[in-house]
């Protein structure tokens, strides 16, 4: 039934998306939109495949486990359900922004991370462009995440489905009302606030780690208000691959394993708000 319901929140929010980017664009790319949505679509299908091959147990499976087994913290805990969904949800996405930032922070885990880094146009297929291996280490933290907290089905359900619409509002080539985005960060990670997190400025790039709430940015001092160029004009993706959007699915594939210097984000000094 939640595979069915992920599938049409997918579905929808796809085509959703790809017809406001066609058109109400936020500015014209200049790369072929047929290679890159190919080579995006194929770093997705690979990924879930190594994720389904090697876990082969989702994170939604597992918490109904815990809940049937009582195990976990908040299934210890005499709390109120919806404080217990509340509170599991936001570990949830403690567990998004704590990895996404490790990405940035450690050598190996960049190397990675770099692939969806390597998008130097963005569009809502941005949001499909990640090596297996980061998904592998990505559901693995959250596996992980469930068994110690044990979060309500609910939750990590809701989760799923939030971060389904997100990824691909985030990544899209549209104008997005800058007064909505004002007042939606304020709650949530908005298109204008990620965006600042894909320039090619590595400073900017180690700002705004934040998947569904914005909270984590701003608590743990990562939270950069918007880019310093205008964002129809700034540049995006990596100074070393200014055409990061051209390769091709094998070439990104193999991305993390070519020999060039290191150019992690984590190199560069904290944003301050």
């Amino acid at each position: 039934m939640h595979e069915r319901v992920w599938s049409y929140v997918f579905v929808c929010g796809f085509l959703a998306v790809a017809a406001v980017e066609t058109f109400v664009p936020l500015r014209s790319l200049r790369s072929s939109t047929p290679r890159r949505w190919l080579s995006n679509i194929g770093l997705y299908l690979s990924s879930l495949a190594a994720a389904r091959l090697i876990l082969q147990l989702s994170a939604l499976a597992l918490a109904f486990s815990m809940q049937a087994t009582s195990r976990g913290l908040l299934n210890q805990l005499p709390l109120p359900f919806v404080v217990q969904f509340a509170v599991g949800l936001a570990l949830v996405d403690l567990r998004a922004y704590t990895s996404h930032r490790l990405f940035h922070a450690v050598g190996l885990m960049w190397r990675v991370h770099q692939v969806h880094h390597s998008e130097s146009e963005l569009d809502l297929t941005t949001g499909f462009r990640f090596h297996p291996l980061e998904t592998l280490v990505s559901q693995g933290l959250l596996l992980v995440t469930v068994v110690v907290s044990g979060p309500p089905p609910g939750a990590v359900a809701f989760n799923e489905l939030i971060v389904v619409v997100l990824n691909l509002l985030h990544h899209a080539n549209l104008r997005f009302p800058e007064s909505a985005d004002r007042v939606l960060r304020l709650v949530i990670v908005t298109p204008g606030m990620h965006r600042v997190h894909h320039s090619e400025a590595v400073p900017e790039q180690n700002a705004n780690f934040g998947v569904v709430f914005s909270l984590w940015d701003r608590l743990f001092g990562t939270y950069r208000a918007g880019l310093t160029a205008n964002p129809r004009e700034a540049r995006y993706g990596l100074a070393e691959l200014p055409r990061g959007s051209e390769l091709n699915a094998a070439q990104v594939l193999f991305l993390p394993f070519r020999r060039t210097p290191d150019p992690s984000p984590s190199k560069a000094e904290c944003p301050q708000e």
